[in-house]
């Protein structure tokens, strides 16, 4: 059972017609009450984050393009993930007078599961110049099986007084996505945030069964999975087309 879904959209654009979703998934997705002790999972429907996904999800859309409709949405779902970061106030020196304004005080950390999002990372540092980015790693076992995820993240502040972005592109079961929080969570990250493009609504389902009150940013949620395991109708193969 998928515990709350949000959706953010464009209070000037023209109510959208309903999509067909899965019966687990409510039709008019609104916020949990505040009693409610559940993650609660944002679907993104700015106009640019669909426009954006709606190119990554044609098969006919070409190589610099995916990779430039990639960019927009994670841009997208990333301002929203961290509209909740932190202030402080700090004074600075204009051309004439002195301004108060607020800066950043929480360490953000980008975390990526494999190499999919390293190609993405440099968008994020425009917007975050202090952005530090990292990998999420599974060393293939003898039997083919992934083993337990590995941590590469250079220089490392404390990762509990940090806000973590994990980017996971596409969750189909959501076995490698779930694994990745564990791990960030078991080295000390309190403060963690799980980005997708699309995600599958039993990948969804897997996730918050084992991180109930983890916070989801995503631009879809998928009502199936096809024969190869992947969310339908997806974006086909992610790391083909980006890196194609």
């Amino acid at each position: 059972m998928i515990n709350s879904i949000t959706t953010t959209e464009n209070p000037e654009a023209p109510e959208p017609r309903p999509e067909s979703v899965p019966t687990a998934i409510a039709p008019t997705a609104t916020r949990a009450p505040a009693s409610t002790p559940a993650g609660m999972v944002t679907v993104v429907k700015h106009p640019v984050a669909q426009h954006a996904l709606t190119m990554l999800r044609n098969k006919l859309t070409p190589p610099h393009q995916f990779r430039t409709s990639s960019n927009q949405l994670l841009v997208a779902l990333m301002q929203e993930a961290t509209r909740t970061l932190p202030t402080r106030a700090e004074t600075v020196p204009t051309e004439k007078e002195t301004a108060m304004g607020h800066v950043l005080s929480k360490q953000l950390v980008f975390l990526t599961i494999e190499r999919h999002g390293l190609g993405l990372a440099h968008r994020m540092a425009e917007f975050f110049p202090d952005l530090l980015v990292g990998t999420i790693s599974y060393d293939p076992a003898p039997n083919g099986q992934q083993t337990d995820a590995r941590l590469h993240l250079p220089n490392a502040p404390a990762l509990g007084d940090a806000r973590v972005i994990v980017f996971d592109p596409i969750v189909a079961t959501g076995a490698s996505a779930s694994r990745a929080v564990g791990l960030v969570r078991r080295v000390g990250a309190k403060d963690v945030a799980l980005v997708n493009f699309v995600v599958s609504a039993s990948g969804l389902e897997t996730i918050q069964s084992r991180a109930p009150e983890l916070q989801i940013w995503t631009a879809a949620i998928d009502g199936k999975l096809d024969p190869k395991r992947g969310p339908m109708p997806g974006v086909g193969d992610f790391a083909a087309r980006m890196f194609g």
